[in-house]
């Protein structure tokens, strides 16, 4: 008696690969991936490309319909008229804001600098204990750390305002140092405190074996494998100062970039040209300083993921 042998199963069809080994996309869902990237960069760089034009420009080419966007002829007047302090000032004779724009991006960087080198070296010790020394009560800690960032700007500027008068930090950078530590603070503790969580404790008892204290294991193995995360929160902070509009308009008489920028608009006139110069002229460092830690930007965020 012959026994037939049972047939094969049918063999499923196989993904397609690519050459990395990765599953190869259908052709429409990378056209749709592709366009949505493009439509995305359009709603982000043209604004940005308005306001470039809209400083190399006249006022008289601003007045054409349809809008130039690619300009005939530039002109660098709005600028030079912004670093020569030559923009005028309004019609009660009130000091000119184009002469102070320099000195405001000065005031500026060295806010946003202070803070950063004060905000990572308090975060890094706060976030290192948070995630190598879990105490009890610690999570509820570090809840409030994250709801302290809910609390609105307008509802603790009064108190600030009060301080700050009895003091006479009133309109010095100081005054603006320390109101922002209240929203900078936690931040960099929370990314801190999550990238050190990536990183294995087992480098930390080698170190220990090979004779390293706490805190030599902290500064020579810990904290250079932490330099995205650092980098990262740098960035971060630095940009939240640098943006920082309502506490500097408050406390001080237009020392920072944002609300000086505001005083280009007055019920007299209004110039849009030096506006969007002085603008241009704003956004220089922190664009910069985002190209030059991107890389390190994006490897510490997305650390969070990596679990």
């Amino acid at each position: 008696m012959t026994v037939s042998s049972p047939a094969a199963p049918a063999s499923r069809p196989r993904p397609v690969r690519n050459s990395r080994g990765g599953r190869r996309r259908r052709p429409l869902v990378t056209v749709v991936i592709y366009l949505g990237a493009v439509v995305f960069a359009l709603w982000v760089l043209l604004p940005v490309w308005y306001l470039l034009v809209s400083s190399l420009i006249t006022p008289a080419q601003l007045g054409v319909r349809p809008f130039p966007m690619v300009p005939s002829s530039i002109t660098l007047d709005n600028y030079v008229s912004l670093l020569t302090g030559s923009t005028g000032g309004d019609a009660f004779g009130s000091t000119d804001v184009g002469a102070r724009l320099v000195p405001a991006i000065g005031q500026s960087f060295l806010v946003s600098t202070v803070l950063v080198v004060l905000n990572l070296l308090l975060a890094g010790i706060a976030g290192y204990a948070l995630s190598r020394y879990p105490f009890r009560g610690s999570r509820t800690f570090e809840l409030t750390i994250i709801a302290s960032r809910v609390v609105p700007a307008i509802a603790i500027v009064g108190p600030f305002f009060v301080a700050f008068r009895v003091l006479e930090l009133l309109d010095t950078p100081w005054a603006l140092i320390i109101s922002y530590n209240v929203f900078t603070l936690p931040l960099a503790i929370m990314v801190l405190k999550n990238y050190f969580d990536q990183l294995p404790h087992e480098i930390e008892e080698a170190a220990s074996i090979d004779g390293a204290g706490r805190l030599r294991a902290l500064a020579v193995v810990v904290l250079p494998i932490a330099k995205p995360g650092i980098v990262a929160s740098g960035v971060l902070i630095f940009l939240e100062a640098w943006s920082e509009f309502f506490y500097s308009l408050v406390l001080t008489n237009q020392l920072t970039v944002p609300p000086l920028l505001v005083g280009f608009q007055s019920v007299q006139q209004f110039n849009w040209n030096s506006l969007a110069a002085a603008t241009v002229l704003a956004m220089i460092p922190p664009v910069l300083l985002v190209l030059a830690f991107q890389r390190h930007v994006v490897s510490a965020l997305a650390a969070g993921y990596d679990k």
